[in-house]
């Protein structure tokens, strides 16, 4: 779910950065064992697997999906229980490359090759800071704006650490 996907008049978007979302699974579950063959998984072969999924507790996606690939899934309410049930095999999921860097070097998690997302099973999402245009930000707001524009200018365009100094800053202002 992303920005885009919500717009309303009274909420102003600014972009802080693409992230990378990675579709993964634990080393020990079968759809581990077919990424490995390096041929790209499609809908037949994830159709036979749980996928773990982040539900939205709001109304704001009533009834739509994001991402569901598979007609069976479990619905989580945090991320983090999640990546949890992704690591114990219970499952696939997609979760945010920045937050299983580690899992994936060490091989605890393989990256699956969805035909969906091209070979490195990976989709680029934006991230927004979103804020009601008819408060002004105080200097709490402000403080916080800046240093996540700050912040987001460390990452390179595939979501990953920039230790590039050369590289251009992020425009302030989604369109």
């Amino acid at each position: 779910m992303a920005g885009e996907d919500f717009l309303d008049p009274r909420i102003e978007f600014e972009l802080l950065l693409p992230v990378a979302i990675v579709a993964v699974v634990a080393a020990g579950h079968p759809l581990a064992q077919a990424a490995g063959r390096g041929t790209a998984l499609g809908a037949a072969e994830l159709v036979q697997h749980l996928q773990i999924v982040l539900e939205d507790p709001t109304d704001l996606s009533e009834g739509r999906d994001f991402g569901v690939l598979s007609p069976q899934t479990l619905r989580v309410q945090a991320q983090e229980a999640k990546r949890a049930l992704i690591l114990a095999g219970a499952g696939w999921g997609r979760l945010p490359r920045w937050s299983i860097e580690r899992e994936l070097a060490e091989g605890q998690l393989v990256s699956l090759p969805l035909k969906v997302f091209g070979r490195r099973g990976a989709a680029l999402t934006a991230t927004y800071l979103a804020r009601r245009m008819d408060q002004v930000l105080g200097p709490a707001g402000t403080a916080l704006r800046d240093a996540l524009h700050r912040r987001a200018r460390e990452f390179d365009t595939d979501g990953r650490a920039d230790t590039s100094a050369s590289r251009p800053a992020l425009s302030r202002r989604a369109s």
